[in-house]
């Protein structure tokens, strides 16, 4: 033990010391925490993206316009909830596939009926829309569907949809002849007020009617009932009836786009509002609509003499200026075994017009109200609505001095009988009247007359060597009176001037019943000319 061995020489001075442990320590250099860093960053970036990343799907478009991989986002209600990856063409090349990369968020709301749209600016005939694209560039519009099944390839719209999925209100269905101008966007009307638009319309070919679904909004669906009537309010409705010329403009955007407005009589406003896809019938216009609401007719037959030029199918049934029906049909008809010729009209009265009192109800249809009518002398007559037009409307009046008649029965519907329409018989009474004076025996008169001073003056003369002073008188008187026939013979002679005159009269009389034919013949091939005036000879 030595004093070079400081351990050996320290344990024998003290011998509980022990023997010290000797431990190395290892530091971490600083230049480490950079790395680990990033890996803590990269390894939280890392998680959130696959939290985050949403599913892959693919939508098909026609045409690629506007579309960028890796720029255009899918958005909904300007919410970023994917991006496209890829643009690649269909196999057989008609149409693209877009591929893109949605987010965790939009997953859910992948279901069938799921919309998308390219949205870029759109120029229609009453909107603008998408011009905020013109800075921000085009981009794809998600509208989220209600179906339950998950889709993950969905075909795009080439326009945007009407309404959108969220969009608070009720569609409908109204069915048509003929589609006008109506089309998809063009709005629905409630006395003036845009309620709602046309979603658009399916036709296959098949059916003999057109389906248009439209899309009433909150709080208006609440109006429409099992009784709304609904019609076409597209463009200008231009009237021409007894009352003048009507013009009937919805608004100025119906004329432009089109349009439906629809209203609900009172009778059929009561109850709970027509539930979701209820069809309705969609009328040519208003008027058309209120007549259909009148469901209780009778159908009668009324035959003109003459023509009926002027007279149109829906023409008015009048009854002391009162509409109360309308005109079904007309169709001539031959008589070969009477070699006639007539027209019979059909027209339908809606008996909910006619105020009924003191009959049964169950007496109305048997026709014992009419036959009594017309014992009273109802008669239905042809009378010209407007001079302008030229048109006619059918009359139910009273005349009490037609003569008797009865109603006929036929193989369809009861006859009515009629009288002459008010130009026919005013014809007919000039004619009368000249034929009249025509036929007064003036000639004859006269010649009488002449032969009566004749025999007169022979008396005289054979009596003249007898008479006294009374014969004197009867003298004079007889030359009075034979200055007077003179007179009458001068004035209503062969060659007078008042016959001559009374001639004229009666010639002017022919003249002025041709003329009021010739006028009434002319206005009815060219009622247009009480406004535009005669057409210049060809």
């Amino acid at each position: 033990m030595t004093e070079s061995d400081p351990l050996a020489y320290a344990r024998t001075k003290d011998p509980e010391l022990k023997e010290p442990e000797i431990r190395r320590r290892r530091r971490l250099s600083p230049i480490w925490i950079l790395p680990i860093v990033a890996v803590l960053v990269a390894t939280w970036l890392g998680y959130t993206a696959f939290a985050d990343k949403g599913p892959t799907i693919a939508i098909s478009f026609k045409t690629a316009s506007g579309l960028e991989a890796g720029k255009t986002q899918i958005k909904y209600h300007d919410i970023e909830l994917g991006i496209v990856q890829r643009i690649d063409p269909a196999p057989d090349l008609s149409h693209i596939v877009v591929s893109a990369q949605m987010n965790k968020t939009a997953e859910p709301h992948l279901k069938e009926g799921t919309h998308f749209w390219v949205v870029r600016p759109r120029l229609g005939i009453t909107s603008f829309s998408g011009l905020e694209t013109l800075f921000s560039g085009n981009y794809i519009e998600m509208d989220p569907g209600a179906g339950k099944s998950t889709e993950r390839h969905f075909t795009g719209l080439e326009q945007p949809p009407v309404v959108r999925s969220d969009e608070p209100g009720t569609s409908y269905i109204v069915t048509t002849d003929k589609i006008g101008s109506i089309s998809s966007g063009s709005p629905v009307f409630f006395r003036g007020i845009v309620v709602g638009e046309v979603i658009g319309y399916t036709f296959d070919g098949t059916e003999k009617s057109i389906p248009v679904r439209v899309f009433v909004k909150e709080p208006y669906d609440a109006l429409i009932h099992d009784g709304t009537q609904f019609w076409n309010a597209s463009g200008i409705n231009v009237n021409a009836g007894a009352s003048g010329i009507k013009v009937e403009i919805e608004s100025l955007q119906a004329v432009l786009a089109g349009g439906i407005a629809f209203d609900t009589p009172e009778v059929a406003g009561g109850g709970e509002p027509a539930k979701a896809d209820t069809t309705f019938t969609l009328y040519d216009n208003r008027a058309a609509a209120v007549e259909a609401g009148y469901t209780q007719r009778e159908r009668l037959i009324v035959e003109f003499e003459g023509s009926v030029r002027g007279l149109e199918a829906g023409a008015p049934v009048e009854a002391q200026g009162i509409p109360i029906g309308r005109v079904v049909d007309f169709h001539l008809v031959v008589d070969a075994a009477a070699n006639t010729v007539r027209v019979p009209v059909v027209i339908e009265i809606d008996v909910v017009r006619v105020g009924i009192i003191n009959q049964p109800p169950e007496e109305i249809g048997k026709g014992n109200l009419l036959r009594n009518l017309v014992a009273l002398g109802m008669r239905a007559q042809l009378r010209t609505s407007s001079l302008i037009t030229g048109s006619l409307i059918v009359a139910l009046d009273f005349f009490p001095n037609a003569p008797p008649a009865e109603i006929v029965a036929t193989a369809t519907y009861p006859k009515l009988p009629t009288v002459p329409g008010q130009m026919e018989s005013l014809t007919r009474s000039v004619s009368q009247t000249l034929d009249k004076l025509a036929a007064l025996p003036l000639d004859d008169v006269v010649q009488g007359a002449r032969q009566t001073l004749d025999a007169a003056q022979h008396l005289m003369h054979d009596a003249d060597a007898r008479s006294g002073p009374l014969l004197a008188s009867l003298r004079e008187t007889s030359e009075a009176a034979d200055l007077a026939l003179r007179g009458i013979s001068a004035s209503y002679g062969r060659d007078s001037e008042i016959r001559g005159d009374l001639g004229s009269l009666l010639r002017q009389l022919q003249d002025t019943a041709k003329s009021v034919k010739t006028l009434v013949t002319y206005l009815e091939e060219h009622p247009n000319s009480v406004i535009l005036g005669k057409a210049p000879p060809r």
